[in-house]
């Protein structure tokens, strides 16, 4: 789909035959470019791919969304539950996580709010885990919602979509990517996918046997399998040293020639 409209099945085959890559300079190259695995793994680890574990378990995380819509052209509503989903995925649940959407959500309002709720964990000298308190001190009234206005808020779990089956889905609706419509997680957290055989089966449209061919000469190695984890995927290391420092080392670049 693009834009709305369908394209055909050569079309789809013309698109992913010439598509191309770019080179360590971020030049355009004709072939596509495989992402190194030793590269991959330490991005995850280093943490440079947002995980959602780690230090976001342990804090509190008040998500105030919504100034730049989908139309702004760079801040897209999906990262913000792209985010929501990778912490849920880490950690079990998204309690220490809340979502606030308008255009704009009031500073006034969200500010006192957040730091009423850092204030509280911190004033907690109970027993308790980092997450464990902070998840406890979280205000009630702070909970997810939208604002339709500067002073009408509407208290709503925020959920990812575009239809208008919430009230603040209907106000600001939030639009996809292309590698959810690939079939890839709403977590967008996989850099490179594993792959499996091309099967024409799993398309929705059917390919002749000259394009179903063709699809599997383009895809020679395979297509996304995304149940799987992607290639090299691994949990981030807190404080990872990429050397000469032994603690939490994940690479020691002074070992490398």
């Amino acid at each position: 789909m693009e834009g709305g409209r369908s394209i055909t099945a050569d079309q789809f085959l013309d698109l992913n035959e010439g598509i191309g890559g770019y080179d360590q300079n971020a030049n355009y190259v004709a072939n596509r470019v495989v992402g190194d695995a030793g590269a991959l793994k330490r991005v995850y680890q280093g943490g440079v791919t947002l995980s959602g574990g780690a230090g976001l378990s342990q804090i509190p995380v008040f998500d105030v969304t919504g100034t730049f819509n989908d139309d702004g052209g760079y801040h897209y509503q999906w990262y913000h539950f792209a985010v929501r989903e990778r912490m849920a995925r880490q950690n079990g649940d998204t309690k220490n996580h809340v979502m606030w959407r308008g255009n704009p959500v009031p500073l006034a309002k969200a500010w006192p709010a957040f730091i009423s709720w850092v204030e509280a964990v911190a004033k907690d000298n109970s027993g308790r885990s980092q997450r464990q308190k902070v998840i406890a001190n979280r205000p009630a009234s702070l909970v997810d919602g939208c604002w339709k206005t500067p002073t009408a808020f509407t208290a709503e779990p925020q959920v990812f979509g575009s239809d208008s089956k919430t009230s603040c889905n209907a106000a600001f609706p939030s639009y996809g990517f292309p590698r959810l419509a690939a079939g890839g997680p709403l977590a967008a957290d996989i850099i490179k996918c594993a792959l499996r055989p091309v099967n024409a089966k799993d398309y929705k449209v059917a390919f002749n046997p000259d394009q179903t061919a063709r699809l599997k000469k383009i895809f020679a190695g395979g297509v996304c399998d995304f149940s799987k984890p992607g290639v090299g995927q691994v949990k981030v290391v807190p404080w990872a040293s990429f050397g000469p420092a032994q603690e939490n080392l994940v690479y020691d670049i002074t070992r490398q020639g």
